[in-house]
């Protein structure tokens, strides 16, 4: 299950999002390695906002986006969702030396489905994974460009991963539903 969206969101829902998200007041918090999830360590720091935490609201702007998530799932047929974790991501390009992806993961162990959203154009594609366990190689199943707009749902139980940006911030909003 991989479902693509252009333009599904309306480019004033676009516009908020993404001014909400690049305003002088959206709390952003730094984490000094965003590939942290197994324990390994790549150095890539980045920005973080939690939404949700554990099914619990953690943030007032969690309601920015719940027409999108409701709208988004009805798409695919999905009308009565629950909200697991949600997050939105910034990353600063990096001047790195190795050009090695992020880590693969999978978002919770607990069976669920990943929503996507995109906030502007960048480079730093999504990379998502056949293999539906931790494995020393991984076989790419898609690779998913970000696009201002664009959604992407996809079962959560696959391991994915993204590339660091090199020329654009790249921005993300991060769902994991059941």
């Amino acid at each position: 299950m991989i479902h693509i969206f252009d333009e599904l969101i309306d480019s004033d829902y676009q516009k908020l999002i993404k001014e909400t998200l690049f305003s002088n007041t959206y709390p952003w918090f730094f984490i000094e390695d965003i590939t942290n999830s197994d324990g390994s360590k790549q150095k890539r720091s980045a920005f973080t906002h939690l939404l949700v935490k554990e099914r619990n609201q953690n943030s007032e702007y969690h309601n920015l986006f719940i027409k999108m998530i409701q709208y988004c799932c009805a798409q695919i047929g999905k009308t009565n969702v629950d909200v697991l974790a949600g997050r939105s991501f910034l990353q600063l390009p990096l001047n790195l030396k190795d050009r090695m992806v992020d880590t693969a993961h999978i978002d919770s162990i607990e069976k669920h489905f990943v929503m996507l959203y995109y906030v502007c154009d960048s480079d730093g594609d999504t990379i998502l994974y056949q293999e539906q366990e931790k494995s020393d190689s991984y076989t790419i199943q898609k690779r998913i460009s970000p696009k201002q707009g664009r959604v992407v749902l996809f079962d959560g139980s696959y391991y994915h991963t993204a590339e660091q940006p090199i020329n654009n911030n790249r921005c993300i909003v991060n769902y994991n539903l059941v």
